[in-house]
């Protein structure tokens, strides 16, 4: 069975800050030596985080790199930089023939000491001609002398790709291109790789003006408080069947259930549902936003087609004011036969509430406190929402494929936690082809994802704020008792820095709350 990451997990989830624990291992394909190799050249493993915090440090102060750059060093190396698109470079490096015979004495001598050859005690008198098919033939043996030579790079190379991406470095190599390779002739190669982005902003962010709508208010929170005890009182009665009638609000049905977008016919991911129990009351939550009222009508037997237009507080937000085509057939139609809600019923609900009307102030007080919540977290994510659209930066690639993989992984383990898949169904899904499906479907996000960490470590330094020794190391050791209770091994100095970013991310959005003007429009009805 093909499984997909969205049909799993779902059309719904959350866009907050970034997610603070990957704990999933998965199967993606890993470079190769030759790039791994090329990192280490470049001083070695570089986090999103870290290059989102270097990207706005030389922000202010490095220039367009030029089209065209060449260079000829002491040592004989010839260095040329040119322009792909955008922040895509490719530098072409030709090495003098006494580079290629060190870097083939250097290959031949380590070869000497970790080869194992049958018959010899002591390596170093093994002839050349000996050892090579030892180490893959002569096509192999040059391969390893060129990746000793691309390891050790020039000071040219490493001035001109100072501010690249060390994992979006890649080298351009052919078989041919290594087969030529001659100890005694100049070897050229080819590395192309992105720049680190430039953060500008359209406006400054200082004072910027968000408005945002209200997720509830008194009245919803009455309403909301009045469906609650509804669902009790459904809950405690029992339901018979109807027949010589079309559904209304309030009655419950068995229904059949599909939905697809109406300009491309794509399903929406894990909305196909076979007589499946509905609740007019709570069909939108339970299905989409809609279904229940254009339901209204209908007859057993009876199958209609509803159009419906997604909310523009629907999540994900890439669906909001998509055109969706709903299929519905109902197979059986209920009523509920529902108890009185008096002072009995309230208590046995709620202990102590005191009777009906200590059970709605109970209530009440519940929903306001959650509105109340709601209504933060929609402030936070307007702001944030905001600083992503003043924020200006050419994303690489390279750095979208990361956070791709980053959030991928997080998802995984999120449906993983939550049952919704299974081990096995996670190793399924966790391939090379999967990631990079997920990562072009959801290109957008990814990409707002990372010019929001960028504002944000710009906001945070440009605006002088802190964190104390004490607060990282108690986030940190949250992290990492929650790794260990699950067993699973992690990197100490990666959850550290996870550590940092979780906290500064709150600190950032109090910043912007008392520095902003704020306005909260009314509720929708």
């Amino acid at each position: 069975m093909h499984l997909s990451m969205d049909a799993v997990v779902g059309a719904r989830h959350c866009h907050g800050l970034p997610v603070k624990r990957s704990v999933v291992t998965a199967c993606f394909a890993s470079p190769s030596h030759l790039r791994r190799r090329l990192h280490q050249a470049k001083q070695g493993d570089t986090r999103q985080v870290q290059r989102c915090r270097r990207a706005v440090q030389v922000s202010a102060t490095i220039a367009e790199a030029p089209v065209e750059v060449h260079k000829v060093s002491q040592d004989g190396y010839e260095v040329s930089q040119e322009s792909l698109s955008g922040s895509r470079r490719r530098l072409t490096v030709t090495a003098p023939a006494k580079q290629c015979q060190k870097a083939w004495r250097k290959m031949i001598k380590q070869a000497r000491k970790t080869v194992k050859t049958p018959g010899f005690r002591d390596m170093k008198s093994v002839s050349e001609a000996t050892l090579l098919p030892f180490l893959g033939g002569e096509l192999g043996a040059k391969a390893a002398a060129v990746e000793e030579l691309i390891k050790n790079l020039p000071p040219e190379v490493v001035s001109l790709s100072a501010n690249a991406i060390s994992e979006s470095i890649e080298p351009e190599l052919t078989d041919e291109m290594v087969q030529a390779f001659d100890v005694a002739k100049p070897f050229t190669y080819r590395l192309v790789f992105d720049l680190e982005p430039t953060l500008t902003w359209k406006q400054p962010y200082q004072g910027m003006k968000v408005e945002v709508t209200a997720v509830g208010d008194d009245e919803s929170d009455r309403a909301k408080v009045a469906q609650e005890i509804m669902q009790v009182r459904k809950k405690k009665g029992g339901l018979k069947v109807v027949q010589g009638r079309g559904l209304q609000l309030g009655d419950a049905a068995l229904i059949d259930f599909d939905a697809k977008r109406s300009d491309t016919g794509e399903e929406f991911p894990g909305a196909k549902r076979r007589k499946t129990h509905m609740d007019t009351d709570s069909a939108d939550m339970q299905f989409l936003p809609g279904v229940g009222q254009k339901m209204i009508g209908m007859k057993v037997g009876e199958s209609r087609h509803i159009q419906l237009t997604l909310p523009d507080n629907f999540e994900p937000a890439p669906l909001r004011g998509v055109d969706v085509t709903c299929t519905v057939g109902v197979t059986e139609l209920f009523e509920y036969d529902l108890p009185e809600l008096d002072d009995d019923l309230a208590e046995e609900v709620a202990p102590g509430s005191g009777g009906v009307q200590g059970l709605q102030t109970q209530l009440l007080r519940m929903q306001n406190a959650k509105t109340a919540q709601d209504n933060e977290e929609a402030v936070d994510e307007a702001l944030m929402d905001t600083v992503v659209h003043l924020a200006q930066c050419d994303v690489p690639y390279s750095m979208v494929k990361e956070m791709g993989q980053q959030e991928y992984q997080a998802r995984l383990h999120t449906a993983q936690a939550k049952r919704e898949i299974t081990y096995e169904q996670a190793m399924q899904l966790a391939t090379a082809e999967s990631l990079e499906n997920w990562t072009q479907k959801n290109l957008e996000m990814l990409q707002g994802l990372i010019k929001r960490q960028m504002a944000f470590e710009h906001i945070f330094a440009a605006e002088g704020l802190t964190l104390s020794d004490a607060e990282i190391q108690q986030e940190y050791d949250e992290a990492a008792r929650d790794f260990t209770e699950h067993e699973q091994e992690f990197d100490a100095d990666r959850l550290r820095e996870q550590a940092v970013e979780m906290l500064k991310a709150p600190k950032i959005i109090r910043w912007l709350r008392d520095n902003c003007e704020i306005t909260m429009l009314p509720a929708r009805a």
